[in-house]
């Protein structure tokens, strides 16, 4: 191991000059690469002995003594400005405002209760014991450990921990203890709010069939929607989704009628097809004038993202085939649209008790056995309900559902157009 301080020298208009501040050299054992270091002082021992300390350092990490440098460094660093950096690494990735924002206040509130001042604070005992204290509903609690646990692995990739101290903290389990539960809407409830809705229809219509979202339906551009021909569709843009992903919506002639009067108003592309999506108040002043109770009996809510449960149980009702549906609905697995999504109250479950073999019976003849095969082809290919090009009507449209789902399970490519006659390029 070798190291010496020096002064540089350059020629300077042909002189030779000496740099104001030292410089440093220095090897280690068993590396033969010399290094150089800047030691910005003009004491000789004083830069001797910085060069001592960066030496010792240095081998030190080398041998795994210490920690490298950089976990040093973070160590010291409050933890509000690796939440900082970690934010604006973020809004540089393109996360949406909103996002940032629940962050932000997450973070905040577990560094201050939990007594997180700096890295080595925060540990999954600190965390546990916040967390019995808190009566937030499972789901926001694991809200809070998704936040704190997206803060400890962003600083192990950038170097500043070495491993994330909440990686064995479990997630509480959600399933019978949301603190807010949805119902879907029964079809004579849509024909009502349908009804009373005036220009609101719009909304609603799209918000039943589409699935979208109230900040998706907001973000909705002229641009986005390719209703003419056979097959009408919206292009959702990965900007505005909740996943950031893009999306081909597929829609019926119903609704696709009721956007082409939207799309028609003006000619921007950019222009939003909604010109407002309605609140709460105003949503439930809907409810309210077409009869529909906003909490039902069991307590589960008919607000505006029950629209959205409303489409899962009717495409389960349709007997569309469950892949199809998560697909439809944007999910990231199905038991999310199979269990949470789908209302079973809805589901034709006493249809399905008639189908099922008797066994105290005189063994039936082979025509009851086709019978009864040919009444389980019926209820699967029909539910109570069809989801076609007239939604609500009972039974009529079950060829329409039967052929979603086939297109579904074939994956047949379905022909596109654009309002203009022509889809461009880019949207």
């Amino acid at each position: 191991m070798q190291e010496h301080v020096y002064k540089r020298k350059r020629k300077i208009n042909g002189k030779l000059v000496l740099s104001h501040c030292y410089y440093g050299h220095y090897t280690l054992p068993n590396d033969t690469r010399q290094r150089m270091v800047v030691l910005n002082t003009t004491d000789k021992q004083q830069a001797q002995s910085m060069l001592r300390k960066i030496v010792q350092d240095a081998a030190w990490e080398a041998s795994g003594i210490t920690a490298p440098k950089p976990l040093r460094d973070a160590a010291v660093k409050n933890l509000t400005v690796h939440q900082e950096d970690f934010l604006a690494d973020l809004e540089g990735s393109g996360r949406d405002e909103m996002y940032q924002a629940n962050l932000r206040c997450r973070l905040k509130k577990l560094i201050k209760e939990c007594g997180w001042q700096y890295p080595k604070d925060v540990t999954a005992d600190s965390f546990m014991t916040w967390r019995r204290q808190q009566t937030l509903s499972a789901k926001t609690l694991n809200d809070y450990l998704d936040a704190a646990n997206g803060l400890m692995k962003w600083m192990q990739r950038a170097g500043r921990l070495e491993t994330n101290p909440l990686q064995t903290v479990g997630k509480h389990k959600t399933a019978g203890k949301e603190v807010i539960q949805r119902r879907a809407f029964t079809d004579d409830e849509v024909r009502h709010l349908l009804e009373v809705a005036g220009p609101r229809k719009p909304v609603y219509l799209s918000a039943l069939n589409t699935g979208l979202r109230r900040a998706e339906l907001a973000a909705l551009q002229k641009g986005d929607c390719f209703l003419h021909g056979d097959n009408p569709y919206l292009k959702v843009r990965a900007s505005t989704t909740k996943n950031n992903k893009a999306a081909t919506i597929w829609l019926n002639e119903e609704v696709a009628a009721e956007l082409k009067k939207l799309v028609a108003l003006g000619a921007g592309l950019d222009e939003a097809v909604f010109e407002k999506i309605p609140d709460m108040d105003q949503f439930r002043k809907d409810l309210a004038a077409a009869g529909i109770p906003f909490v039902d009996a069991q307590g589960r809510r008919a607000d505006f993202h029950a629209l959205r449960h409303t489409l899962a149980t009717n495409l389960a009702r349709c007997g569309v085939l469950p892949r199809v549906a998560m697909e439809f609905m944007r999910h990231s697995e199905m038991r999310l649209t199979n269990k949470t999504y789908t209302d079973v109250a809805h589901l034709p479950l006493a249809e399905a008790a008639d189908l099922l073999p008797k066994f105290t019976t005189k063994k039936g003849t082979q025509k009851g056995t086709q019978d009864l095969v040919a009444a389980g082809h019926l209820l699967s290919s029909a539910g109570a309900n069809a989801f076609g090009s007239e939604p609500y009507k009972d039974i009529e449209n079950k060829g329409d559902c039967h052929a979603l789902a086939l297109a579904g399970a074939e994956g047949h490519e379905l022909e596109m157009a654009h309002p203009s006659g022509v889809e461009p390029e880019t949207c």
